[in-house]
């Protein structure tokens, strides 16, 4: 049963999104494959991963690195998917085992322990896998997510001897230790504490874990109070080296992406800390606290501040309140105020709606994945509620004009908060107030009957419409008009090119027997043709479902 994975992963495609879904329809087969199988499967990846090098070259002239781990993280959301599916099915079996009596001799076979050949591929797996790939992550949390002994001792092992380094997926290799049906195990969380903890990409997940296990009540002892005073030590040198990059103080030699990696671990870690002293009300801390406190970046201070609040320290709790002002801050302050009792001290503008919304997006936008740090003003534009494409209610939906940087220079879009967090690339800040919405209600949805083709598929299977709509678009008289794709909509056939009319460049949707233009905009950052079919089928869909007509 392996051999139909194994062929899609190894089956070369032109174009790699199709690729990928063609593996992902194959892993599928995965949930109803007996044990013996997925064992295979696994012998069969690591022999396909052998003909692969680390550096990422090339095998058979195709298949790289970076696309079969690619196609192992699907595998693995697939075994993962496999594994809830059994627990699903053994629960009413493990139940009856339960309330059965010492007397009754029934025997209520359980889900299997996974074999040491498969806790071994897995771990062979693991090592192949290049130590920048992602993929490590998705390995790590299969293993944890099993809950099994040995599975776990090997997830252990391999955190402390050979960590992951892709860091914005850290936190899923110990997600699955944070949720209900895991006991600890001391020797593994001693292991973290005197070698993970080594590592500063793996350091704040060890403490973080470390800190859940404690305020769960699933140990007794923190493991990690008896370096309390070491770890205060650790804080103060962090608080100095972060203050040094404020101000421009940089370390020597490093460039700077290796110093934003500094700030980011640094980070990480002084949140881990500032959490485990609250815990622990380890007093001797809030020297050190203070000095975190004097940082500019909103979320050490946040954090610093709720420590010293939590702590008895009267200017933790002040600045925690003054830090609602601040919108990337705003969320994480109010949710601790609440946990304090001092939400009431905060203005209940900074907790209504708008203001909430305006936290949303300016967490969104600092996230390293989008533009990595808060933006330096936020102006709200527009509010209304809709009929929202995939929402059984009417959404209240905010779009907000965001700035960096000052004058001329200030780099300024618009996102929004409401049925999603988002924002575009290209600059839509001049669309009207309408396409703005229809932009990320077109991009969002997400449907069976909108789908796209190229030119050529929609002319072999739909030659009349492709006539008709390339005749249209010849009408328009535009200059350096390319066809770009094709698409439908709910078996409306419509054809997208790029062209340029008076100078201006864009792109034409020909729908039916009209063709609608859609400029690019800031050159800057213009507005693809992509995003111009999604403005396009936004329109379609915001008229739709807000119709007066519509069926309630």
């Amino acid at each position: 049963m392996s051999q139909s994975i194994i062929e899609a992963v190894t089956t070369p495609h032109p174009d790699r999104k199709a690729w990928q879904n063609a593996v992902t329809r194959a892993a599928t087969e995965l949930r109803t494959m007996p044990d013996d199988a997925v064992d295979q499967l696994m012998e069969d990846l690591i022999a396909l991963q052998g003909q692969l090098s680390p550096a990422g070259s090339e095998a058979g002239g195709w298949l790289e690195m970076e696309q079969f781990c690619q196609s192992l993280q699907t595998v693995v959301a697939e075994l993962i998917h496999r594994e809830v599916l059994i627990r699903k099915a053994d629960a009413p079996a493990a139940h009856a085992a339960a309330e059965s009596t010492a007397s009754d001799s029934t025997q209520v076979v359980g889900v299997s322990a996974w074999s040491p050949n498969r806790i071994g591929a897995i771990a062979q797996l693991y090592h192949r896998s290049p130590t920048t790939e992602d993929a490590r992550n998705h390995l790590l949390h299969l293993l944890a997510f099993s809950h099994q002994s040995e599975a776990v001792q090997v997830w252990s092992d391999l955190l402390c001897d050979d960590p992951p380094e892709y860091r914005p997926g850290i936190a899923l290799a110990f997600e699955p230790l944070m949720q209900p049906g895991y006991a600890p195990e001391g020797q593994v969380l001693t292991k973290l504490l005197h070698h993970a903890t080594a590592y500063p990409q793996i350091a704040p997940a060890v403490f973080d874990l470390f800190n859940y296990f404690y305020r769960s009540e699933r140990l007794e002892n923190h493991p990690a109070a008896v370096r309390c005073e070491e770890l205060t030590g650790l804080l103060g040198g962090l608080a100095s080296q972060m203050a040094n990059v404020e101000s421009g103080n940089f370390p020597e030699g490093l460039q700077p992406n290796q110093v934003n990696q500094l700030v980011s671990d640094s980070v990480a870690m002084i949140v881990s800390l500032c959490d485990l002293f609250a815990l622990l009300n380890y007093q001797p801390a809030i020297e050190r606290l203070h000095q975190v406190l004097a940082l500019k970046h909103r979320r050490v201070q946040t954090e610093a501040a709720s420590a010293l609040a939590r702590l008895g320290d009267e200017r933790g709790r002040e600045t925690l309140i003054g830090l609602a002002n601040q919108p990337v801050a705003r969320l994480r302050v109010l949710a601790y105020a609440e946990e304090l009792g001092i939400a009431k001290d905060i203005s209940l503008e900074l907790q209504g709606e708008i203001a909430l919304a305006e936290s949303h997006l300016a967490v969104w936008l600092s996230e390293p994945k989008q533009m990595g740090l808060a933006p330096s003003d936020l102006e709200l534009l527009d509010n209304r509620e809709f009929n929202w494409p995939s929402y059984e209610h009417p959404v209240q939906c905010y779009l907000f004009r965001f700035s960096y940087g000052l004058g001329d220079q200030a780099y300024q879009n618009v996102g929004i908060c409401g049925p999603m967090t988002h924002a575009f690339g290209p600059d839509i800040s001049n669309l009207s107030i309408d396409d703005m919405y229809a932009a990320f209600a077109g991009w969002q949805t997400v449907h069976s009957e909108i789908f796209q083709m190229t030119p050529a598929q929609a002319e072999n299977n739909f030659p009349n419409d492709h006539r008709r709509l390339t005749s249209i678009l010849n009408g328009e008289g535009a200059e350096e008009v390319e066809v770009q794709s094709a698409g439908s909509f709910f078996g409306e056939i419509t054809l997208l090119a790029t062209a340029k009319v008076e100078g201006e460049t864009g792109t034409f949707i020909i729908d039916g027997n009209e063709a609608h233009w859609i400029g690019a905009g800031n050159p800057k950052a213009p507005i693809d043709w992509s995003l111009a079919y999604a403005i396009w089928r936004g329109r379609q869909l915001l008229a739709n479902f807000n119709s007066p007509d519509r069926a309630v």
